[in-house]
C-alpha cells in the first residue's frame, strides 16, 4: 500500500472520521513512523507534506498501545516513538487550558483530556491524552513555560508540578 493509495481512500474524509467503527483488513509492507520529536516519515524517507500528515492524523487509531492509519479498506501500522501529537502552544482563560497541536489541533486540559507521566530515557515526560485514547507530548518550549507557570503559582501537590484545568490538577513533572 502506496502513500497514494492511502491518499485516494481518504478523499472527502471529514476532520475525524469514525475510525473506530472501521474494521479494514490488516496492511502490513509499508513503514509509518513519528519519532520523538513528531516528525513523520515512510518507509524511512521523512513526510514533509504538512497537508499530507494533518490528513494521516486524523485517521489515527490507537489499539491495544499500538498506533494504526485506518481508512475505510485498510488498516496500516504506526511505530511512534513517544506520542503522535506535539503540544506547541497553550493558552489559560477562565480556568481552561486550551493546548494547540503541531498538527492543527486545538482541544481543552479535562477529565478526558488529562496528562500522565512516563519514565522515558531515565526521565518524567508528561504525555496528555489528545482525543479518542490517542496522546501527545509538549515541545521543550511550550513544556518549560508550564514549568515556570506552576512554579511561579506554587502548583506543586505531593511533589508534583500541576497546570489546574477545568478543576482537575494536571501533572505536569516531579520536583527534583
Amino acid at each position: 500500500m502506496s502513500i497514494s493509495k492511502i491518499t485516494k481512500n481518504l478523499e472527502g474524509v471529514t476532520k475525524f472520521p469514525p475510525v473506530e467503527l472501521w474494521n479494514p483488513e490488516l496492511c502490513e509492507g509499508q513503514e509509518f513512523f513519528i519519532n520523538r520529536e513528531g516528525d513523520w516519515f515512510h518507509n524511512e524517507s521523512p513526510i514533509k507534506n504538512k497537508k499530507l500528515i494533518n490528513l494521516f492524523s486524523t485517521v489515527l487509531r490507537k489499539d491495544n498501545n499500538e498506533y494504526f492509519l485506518v481508512t475505510p479498506v485498510e488498516k496500516v501500522p504506526v511505530k511512534v516513538e513517544l506520542a503522535p501529537y506535539k503540544i506547541i502552544d497553550f493558552q489559560i482563560s477562565e480556568k481552561k487550558v486550551e493546548l494547540t497541536t503541531n498538527l492543527n489541533f486545538k482541544f481543552y486540559l479535562n477529565k478526558n483530556n488529562s496528562t500522565r507521566l512516563i519514565n522515558y530515557n531515565d526521565s518524567y515526560i508528561p504525555l496528555v491524552n489528545v482525543r479518542s485514547n490517542i496522546e501527545g507530548f509538549f515541545n521543550r518550549n511550550t513544556y518549560y513555560k508550564l514549568v515556570d507557570l506552576a512554579l511561579e503559582n506554587n502548583f506543586i501537590e505531593d511533589e508534583y508540578l500541576y497546570i489546574p484545568g477545568d478543576e482537575i490538577n494536571h501533572i505536569i513533572g516531579k520536583v527534583a
